[in-house]
């Protein structure tokens, strides 16, 4: 059917588009289209990006529905799966689920990226299930990118259902990646099938260009957890590779990456660009970074993106000293060794004048209270004028509850007095360091105060917060940043 929206150019029927409503508060249940080549454009525009929970404890899209939806499927390019736990773990139909996926996994055929996460539970869909399903999504012809979060609630990890033995999650059918991402949500360590089938899969991907394990939390900490995971386990599998990886951006939390598995894998690294490598739990954490940054070295491989929580090694600063390039730099010293006035006048002095005509991001500290979040010298800061690209600033800011009392706004200050003067500037996030004890457990950071300070830290917000409120004040219309002193990333 004709209609006069065929007629507008492009650039106008995009601006409708803007118009549509997007975000989690803002959704439409029925949008009726009068031109076809309007509901080409939108079909694109809206089913971009889908998010499906499955196996829950009915389907709720007939046989049918599915069988008519192959011109929304082919516009799905990222689809974001939950295969969950149901509220009645009974009620699940695992059979008709099945079906229902059989059916609309294959229509995908321009999915390039999954998310998906996947609960380990004896529900009845079990193995055969799951591994019906990934040889459906190995068979998408466009699939290039895989994010995996396995997880378990821990009434089942921890009773009757064994990881270890009963877990089965099959990547065979699975190749060519270009990104592999994989979060490993449970109190025990993965098991060997499992680090075997990831390792198999780096070796199928010979283009892959990204890689993330993560273990979140404290996990790896649980008593009962078993042996670290290493580096070399990982990357098991691409020792046997005729032709070298070109991985470009390698992130690692929870697992230990010593020099001697870097180096033996060394050959994938040579096109590094972006490292993050996080809460080694090895007792030897800091010289393994200092180990993986003095072969980066030895090869003449520069980062341009570093995030890193142990720099004592003193390989660490000799690296970020000696070659400029580094856009984005978080260091978030948590070592009792890294604690040093040392460390810090060496980073100032030699670190930031080597990464002055490149830096665009810099992270110092962590929520911790150690001498990085403290009053850093006004000599010190002053290097920070050299980094006239510099875009975000994210540091921490240790005030204790006397400052807030006496309202000592020195350590702000000296951050806010040499921001004005940072002209690419956008954004300096500065929150306070919680004043409580802070204790990791599995799933959470527990912080508890001290006996007679139970609103020191809420005070010291509010005062922070006032700081940031009258400096904006002070300097409005001729500050070109935003200051935000909340927590969070």
């Amino acid at each position: 059917m004709y209609s006069p929206f065929d007629e507008l150019p492009q650039e106008v029927l995009e601006k409708i588009l803007s118009f549509l409503p997007r975000g989690k508060e803002n959704r439409f249940r029925d949008l009726r289209l009068v031109s076809r080549r309007l509901d080409t454009i939108v079909s694109a525009e809206i089913f971009y990006k889908i998010s499906f929970l499955a196996f829950r404890p009915f389907p709720v899209y007939p046989k049918q529905g599915i069988a008519e939806t192959e011109s929304v499927c082919k516009n799905i390019k990222l689809l974001n799966l939950s295969s969950g736990i149901p509220a009645d773990r009974h009620e699940i139909d695992s059979r008709s689920w099945l079906k229902l996926m059989e059916l609309f996994i294959p229509k995908l055929t321009n999915l390039t990226c999954l998310v998906w996460w996947h609960v380990i539970v004896d529900c009845d869909y079990g193995p055969r299930g799951v591994e019906r399903m990934i040889g459906l999504f190995g068979s998408l012809p466009n699939l290039r990118e895989l994010t995996l979060g396995l997880y378990a609630y821990p009434p089942i990890e921890l009773h009757r259902y064994k990881p270890d033995e009963d877990f089965h999650f099959p990547l065979e059918p699975i190749s060519n990646l270009h990104k592999l991402g994989v979060t490993w949500e449970l109190e025990r360590r993965p098991p060997p099938t499992i680090l075997q089938q990831i390792s198999a899969l780096i070796a199928r991907s010979p283009n892959m260009e990204e890689f993330k394990f993560v273990i979140p939390y404290a996990y790896y900490r649980q008593e009962g957890y078993g042996t670290q995971v290493t580096l070399g386990e990982i990357f098991e599998g691409a020792l046997s590779m005729n032709t070298p990886l070109r991985l470009r951006s390698l992130e690692t939390r929870a697992v230990v990456v010593d020099g001697i598995d870097f180096r033996r894998h060394l050959r994938h690294f040579y096109h590094l660009e972006r490292l993050r490598v996080r809460h080694d739990p090895s007792s030897s954490a800091t010289r393994n970074i200092g180990e993986v940054l003095e072969a980066l070295s030895s090869e003449r491989i520069y980062l341009q993106n570093i995030h890193i929580d142990a720099i004592s090694d003193p390989r660490v600063f000799d690296y970020l000293s000696t070659f400029s390039g580094v856009q984005e730099l978080s260091l978030k010293p948590g070592g009792p060794l890294d604690d040093s006035p040392a460390l810090i006048k060496r980073f100032f002095q030699s670190v930031l004048p080597a990464q002055s005509g490149s830096l665009r991001f810099l992270r110092l500290g962590g929520n911790l209270r150690t001498q990085w979040s403290r009053l850093i010298r006004v000599q010190d800061l002053s290097r920070l004028m050299e980094c006239q690209l510099l875009e975000n600033i994210f540091c921490w800011v240790w005030v204790t509850f006397e400052e807030a009392q006496s309202k000592d706004s020195t350590v702000l200050d000296r951050w806010f007095e040499t921001a004005v003067q940072l002209r690419s500037l956008k954004q300096l996030k500065c929150p306070p360091v919680t004043l409580k004890e802070r204790r990791f457990e599995s799933r959470t950071v527990s912080e508890q105060s001290l006996p007679g300070q139970a609103k020191h830290d809420s005070e010291v917000r509010m005062f922070v917060e006032k700081v940031a409120f009258e400096f904006k004040r002070k300097w409005q219309g001729k500050a070109g940043f935003c200051i935000d002193t909340r927590y969070g990333k």
